[in-house]
C-alpha cells in the first residue's frame, strides 16, 4: 500500500456517515426537542479536526506543537486565513474536546471576544459563508459538511505533494512508525 493511501477513504467514510445521519436523523427531527442533534454535530466536528491533527502530524513528522502544526497545515493546504484557522483549532479542537462545548475566546490584546456559528451543511449556511467571518470579524461561520470537504481537499493536496517530496516522505514515515509503536502505560 502506498503512503497515505488510507487517508482519503477515511475522510470519505466520515462524509458518508455524516450525510446519512443528516438525512435520516437531523432533518426529520428539525424543530423538535432533538433539533440539530448538537452533541452528534460536535462529535463529528471533533472527528474532522482529529483528522487535521493526524494529517498535519504526518506532514510535519511529529505530534509536537499541536496547535501551531494544525494551523500551519490548514494555512498551507486548506485556507490562507491564519486567524480563522487558529480560532477554529482553538474552539473546535481544544475547547470542545476538553470542555464538551465550543467556547467563546477572548483576545486580551484587542479587547474582543470571538464566537462561532456552526451548521450541519449548505442547507442552513451557504458554502460561500463557510469558514468566513461574519461582518465585524468576531464570529466564525462553519459547516460540518463544508469542513469535511475542506479536509478532503487539503488531504488530496498534501498527498499529491507527498509523492515527490522526500522530506514529506520521511516525515510521514516517522509518524507512521510512531503510530505503530504505542505502548500501554500503567497509571
Amino acid at each position: 500500500m502506498t503512503r497515505a493511501a488510507h487517508l482519503i477513504p477515511e475522510i470519505d467514510r466520515l462524509a458518508s456517515e455524516v450525510a446519512l445521519v443528516y438525512k435520516e436523523l437531523v432533518l426529520p427531527f428539525w424543530l423538535s426537542p432533538h433539533h440539530g442533534l448538537p452533541d452528534t454535530l460536535f462529535g463529528y466536528v471533533m472527528g474532522a479536526f482529529s483528522r487535521i491533527d493526524l494529517i498535519s502530524a504526518y506532514w510535519r513528522g511529529t505530534f509536537a506543537t499541536q496547535t501551531e502544526r494544525m494551523v500551519s497545515f490548514m494555512e498551507t493546504y486548506m485556507n490562507p486565513d491564519r486567524r480563522a484557522n487558529s480560532l477554529a483549532v482553538q474552539i473546535w479542537r481544544h475547547k470542545l474536546m476538553h470542555t464538551s462545548s465550543p467556547r467563546q475566546l477572548r483576545d486580551e490584546q484587542r479587547g474582543v471576544a470571538y464566537r462561532w456559528l456552526l451548521h450541519w451543511g449548505d442547507d442552513h449556511l451557504s458554502r460561500e459563508q463557510h469558514f468566513m467571518f461574519q461582518p465585524g470579524g468576531l464570529v466564525l461561520n462553519m459547516s460540518l459538511i463544508g469542513l469535511i470537504d475542506d479536509v478532503r481537499t487539503a488531504t488530496q493536496r498534501y498527498v499529491a505533494e507527498l509523492k515527490d517530496n522526500t522530506v514529506l516522505q520521511q516525515n510521514y514515515d516517522a509518524v507512521d512508525v510512531e503510530l505503530g509503536t504505542y505502548k500501554y502505560r500503567s497509571v
